[in-house]
């Protein structure tokens, strides 16, 4: 096989490349130098409530993942809104979108669409999780990474938080029965888990990684949930280093 030696590829970013027709089908690309047609996949997915954020948010943490030879990807999709409707389903045809256009581009940057990782804090943990195991057809992404995700939208504890009923009625079209389906806990799947989350977080309470963990743990033995204690919903600079170097450890198949 090619080896990472014989490859000359230098480094590239490209920014806002259009994956689909609408405004905010748009990444970013981090190729790293000396890359190859094996070198792994991640994609950022950005948080803020289904409604906010942008890819910008991941490009530090992509540069990084860039620089220990992993092809990164920060994402924007589609904001929920109910008028014109864009729910979780739009936004998870955004992700396959752009998964597609990773596909189609994957000789002409060099690397290999079909050894993906997705990473998502908050919201965007949320939609990668429901991802992997919803809407992974071609099993292309085989790991999946989620900072602070809800994870359950029936829940009672996450529904009584202030805000939160009208953000998921927003993400499910005001529909009670799509709460289920929008639930990563509902499509739990084998895909490699690791679950990350602050113990005195007050928008995703920590159980939300714990119950699903409670359900993925035996599915596959390198599935991991590390609570931190004193960390509410964002995470400080060691706790993300930490993430990161555990994150790029499983891409290179270093975990144990």
């Amino acid at each position: 096989p090619e080896s990472e030696e014989n490859s000359n590829l230098e480094r590239l970013v490209l920014k806002d490349l259009s994956y689909g027709e609408f405004s905010r089908q748009k990444l970013n690309a981090f190729l790293p130098a000396k890359r190859t047609k094996n070198t792994p996949v991640i994609i950022f997915i950005h948080g803020g409530g289904w409604q906010t954020g942008d890819k910008k948010d991941f490009d530090g943490f992509a540069s990084a993942f860039a620089d220990s030879a992993i092809a990164a990807f920060t994402i924007n999709y589609r904001y929920a809104s109910l008028i014109p409707k864009v729910g979780y389903e739009q936004m998870l045809d955004d992700i396959e979108l752009a998964i597609q256009f990773l596909d189609s581009k994957s000789k002409e940057y060099t690397f290999n669409p079909n050894n993906i990782c997705l990473l998502g804090h908050s919201a965007g943990g949320h939609l990668a999780l429901l991802y992997a195991y919803r809407d992974n057809k071609n099993g292309k992404v085989n790991k999946v990474v989620s900072l602070a995700g809800p994870t359950d939208l029936t829940n009672p504890q996450f529904l009584a938080i202030t805000g939160i009923t009208d953000l998921v009625n927003t993400l499910t079209g005001n529909d009670i029965s799509k709460r289920e389906d929008a639930s990563p806990l509902k499509h739990a799947k084998a895909v490699t888990t690791h679950l990350h989350h602050g113990k005195t977080d007050v928008v995703v309470p920590y159980q939300q990684s714990e119950v699903l963990f409670g359900k993925i743990r035996n599915m596959n033995g390198k599935n991991r949930l590390w609570l931190i204690e004193d960390c509410g919903h964002g995470f400080s600079l060691p706790e993300f280093t930490r993430i990161s170097l555990e994150t790029i450890n499983l891409i290179k198949g270093r975990t144990k």
